[in-house]
């Protein structure tokens, strides 16, 4: 009889214990992995509210869209210095909002790229300061909407990372409404670089945006668009000692531009003096058609390769309302060889040459 009951009870524990593990089981069924990672967590309905367990990140949303939120976050390297950035993001809406000071990368070690994320929007009234080998921020569309965001490039010191080093490249669509927005590299960095870099259309509204490039001994271009560059409002003051614009069209309305570099252009190498052959393409290179109706553009050549090139290159500008001054035309604007070329809301001024 004793037996039997104890039989029972063990039957009574057992089911008692089913149930448990059933109801963990319908629980586990309502968790949630997020396509995020951060410093190689991935990022789930567990720990979102505090990824790395120090109360610096954490994650609202779902795996559509959310706000991931860096409030104080240090994160100078971490074990998975192969992947492929700090904070990985293919949901397809992705928000960063900057709370107080943070850092990313700035360590010894830092994966080829700082963040990679497909639509990716940085907002907030912190900063960031963020390390990469090859890319800091890495976007299909990008939109900035305020924050201090400072990107680093550091020394690539290996194949993957060696050819090229970009403070932001976006493969879409790029739009800066407001913030601060500076572009550094290592003075031993010797890789291809630019600034900002979109593929297709890249639109200054606002915000402060500072790239310097004079350290480095890569061949670097400042702000680069292959579609249209559009600058509507902002303070920018970019460097290249290739070309400190490049763009396919180019169109002002408003904003201050101060862009200066070397009239620099890596045409090839030449295998029987095994030196690299450079040329000259002009300091701002617009490559079909150039706008100007609002602002003020400044730009100067700080050391001319080829004087016979125009520093400003433009195959059609247009200055709607305005009138050149010095006896220039606009029709032979983009044929006058300059080195310093002014635009503001009441004229064109053609400067004297910078040697």
């Amino acid at each position: 009889m004793k037996k039997t009951i104890k039989k029972i009870v063990v039957l009574i524990v057992a089911m008692l214990m089913l149930c448990t593990t059933f109801s963990c089981a319908k629980y586990d069924k309502n968790y949630t992995i997020y396509d995020l990672w951060v410093a190689g967590v991935k990022v789930t309905t567990r720990n979102q509210t505090d990824i790395l367990g120090d109360g610096t990140i954490s994650y609202v949303g779902n795996d559509k869209s959310g706000i991931l939120t860096l409030n104080g976050a240090n994160i100078e390297e971490f074990s998975y210095t192969d992947a492929e950035a700090f904070i990985v993001s293919t949901i397809d809406d992705l928000t960063i909002n900057l709370v107080g000071e943070n850092k990313i990368g700035m360590g010894d070690k830092a994966p080829v790229n700082g963040i990679s994320a497909y639509d990716l929007t940085i907002k907030g009234e912190g900063s960031l300061a963020i390390g990469a080998r090859a890319s800091c921020i890495k976007a299909d569309t990008l939109i900035v909407e305020s924050g201090n965001i400072d990107t680093y490039i550091k020394t690539a010191e290996d194949e993957i990372a060696s050819f090229i080093g970009v403070g932001f490249w976006v493969q879409e669509l790029f739009t800066i409404n407001s913030g601060d927005i500076s572009v550094h590299y290592a003075p031993e960095f010797t890789a291809l670089s630019y600034g900002l870099y979109c593929v297709k259309d890249l639109t200054i509204n606002g915000g402060n945006i500072e790239i310097k490039q004079e350290e480095a001994t890569a061949l670097a271009i400042g702000i680069i668009s292959s579609e249209k560059l559009t600058i509507a409002g902002g303070n920018i003051f970019v460097y290249g000692n290739d070309d400190a614009i490049n763009a396919k069209t180019f169109a002002m309305t408003g904003g201050t531009v101060n862009a200066s570099a070397i009239d620099l252009f890596l045409q090839g190498f030449d295998p029987s003096t095994e030196q690299f052959v450079f040329g000259s393409d002009g300091v701002c290179r617009l490559v079909n058609k150039a706008e100007f109706s609002g602002g003020l553009f400044t730009l100067t050549a700080i050391e001319r390769i080829n004087p016979q090139v125009p520093t400003l290159y433009s195959k059609d500008i247009t200055i709607d309302g305005m009138i050149v001054s010095g006896g220039e035309s606009r029709e032979s604007l983009a044929e006058k060889d300059i080195s310093t070329y002014t635009y503001t809301d009441t004229c064109i001024r053609l400067e004297k040459e910078v040697n």
